[in-house]
């Protein structure tokens, strides 16, 4: 049985591989992450700043798009297993089709926004019964660390308590070194499809009944990524 714990850290191992392989293949003078929608959104506001509005409505085209997969997951999942399931299905399709577009030399910017619509998408992927578990970003489990970090040293708290948010960012960096890697080194379509294989073999394992069912998952708490037998 896979765990959700597990299935999260899966996720967020893929979301750090896909940015780092869009960031370094296919960003071109855009220069926008998939998933890192804080550092485009500033980077919109200094693009149009230093004048330069084609490059900033670029950007901000990344910053729509994933905001439409988060918008598009959501609606395909509701917390079911067979709706969860297919919202897993539809990350690794369009991670597929991102690789597929390589192959056909699609432009650059579109097979960007492809990962943007993704990684939007991953967000909302995998939930609970109230809430969300997986984020594609590390700004939270970051503040988290040091929060946790400060809470032990005072007392106020477990040093354990800080494990689950750096396992989270561990996940990430691992992701980005291999899909670095693999850019870099093998394909940009091997590395697009490895994770699209990771994502597929995880709604597979979903539809299956091999991921245990969703928990009660409080939105935004990375504790609340808990197992439950």
């Amino acid at each position: 049985m896979i765990t959700r714990k597990q299935a999260v850290f899966t996720l967020n191992f893929v979301a750090g591989w896909v940015d780092a392989v869009g960031f370094l293949a296919l960003v071109g003078s855009v220069r926008a992450f998939p998933s890192f929608m804080s550092g485009n959104s500033t980077k919109v506001v200094t693009d149009l700043v230093s004048g330069k509005p084609g490059l900033a409505g670029l950007v901000a085209g990344v910053v729509l798009v994933f905001i439409l997969g988060t918008v598009l997951s959501r609606l395909i999942n509701d917390g079911t297993r067979w709706r969860e399931t297919t919202a897993l299905a539809a990350v690794a399709g369009v991670l597929c089709l991102a690789g597929a577009g390589v192959l056909m030399r699609w432009d650059g910017y579109a097979l960007l926004l492809l990962l943007a619509l993704g990684m939007g998408m991953i967000n909302r992927a995998l939930q609970g019964k109230n809430g969300f578990t997986v984020h594609t970003f590390v700004s939270g489990a970051v503040v988290t660390i040091g929060s946790d970090i400060a809470d032990a040293i005072s007392g106020r708290g477990d040093w354990k308590q800080a494990l689950l948010p750096l396992n989270i960012w561990g996940a990430i960096l691992s992701g980005a070194f291999f899909g670095s890697i693999l850019t870099l080194k093998i394909a940009l379509v091997i590395a697009l499809l490895v994770p699209a294989a990771l994502v597929s073999l995880l709604a597979v394992a979903n539809g299956a009944r091999w991921l245990e069912e969703a928990g009660d998952a409080r939105d935004g708490h990375l504790d609340a990524i808990e197992t439950h037998g």
